[in-house]
């Protein structure tokens, strides 16, 4: 989560997330008694927080903002068949790539309300992100082309045999093609290779995404809730 996100550190009796921009950031307690710090204005729950949270939160005017299901998988390989003609999947390997990388994912998370004003900063900021973390050995960018045009999009970040799959986006004029379960096909033969035990993602309930990765073999494992003042 923090390497694609921002710094992930203990702080005292909490876990903080520093965010590379302010609405990624939280702080998550790690103690029933654990003191709010009064700059705080986003905290995460996890499914092991005690009970007393969350009505301790809303005494402290937070409001539930949103909720996460964490997901994972057994390592195997994916399925045998081959990619429809004129689609391909790709490793991002040049600044190039990076940049069609961040076009299709910030085409793919667009919003309809989003103003031009919202793009283009998301756009500029995941063209950083793509074009600063490519080369890391523990991360891999896929972009999926449809007939040479940036469809969709996935990354990887491997920890101690865990890989956890990020950014599974696809442009909307190509959407329902089954392009996100070929990503993950690509994804489940390469951790396999690598010899990866676990493939984990986070994803919003009763979503699309959600039925698209039940589908492909993810389990629920617990969730998480985001509260914010």
């Amino acid at each position: 989560m923090g390497a694609q996100r921002g710094v992930l550190h203990r702080k005292g009796a909490a876990i903080e997330l520093a965010g590379r921009a302010d609405f990624l950031s939280w702080w998550a307690p790690l103690m029933p008694d654990t003191e709010v710090p009064p700059e705080v204005t986003t905290v995460r729950l996890f499914s092991w927080s005690d009970e007393s949270w969350p009505p301790r939160l809303a005494d402290l005017g937070f409001r539930l903002s949103s909720e996460l299901s964490y997901l994972d998988a057994p390592v195997r390989p994916g399925a045998a068949t081959a990619l429809p003609d004129g689609v391909t999947v790709d490793v991002v390997a040049s600044d190039a790539d990076a940049d069609e990388f961040a076009a299709a994912q910030t085409a793919g998370f667009a919003e309809p309300g989003d103003s031009e004003e919202d793009l283009a900063w998301w756009a500029q900021f995941l063209a950083e992100e793509a074009r600063g973390n490519y080369a890391d050995p523990a991360q891999t960018f896929y972009v999926l082309r449809a007939g040479g045009v940036p469809a969709a999009v996935a990354l990887t970040v491997v920890t101690d045999g865990v890989c956890g799959v990020y950014a599974v986006a696809t442009r909307p004029e190509f959407r329902r093609r089954g392009y996100a379960t070929r990503l993950l096909d690509r994804i489940r033969d390469d951790a396999y290779a690598r010899g990866d035990e676990r493939l984990t993602l986070q994803v919003e309930p009763d979503t699309v995404a959600e039925r698209i990765y039940l589908a492909a073999g993810f389990e629920p494992r617990f969730r998480s809730t985001l509260y914010s003042r």
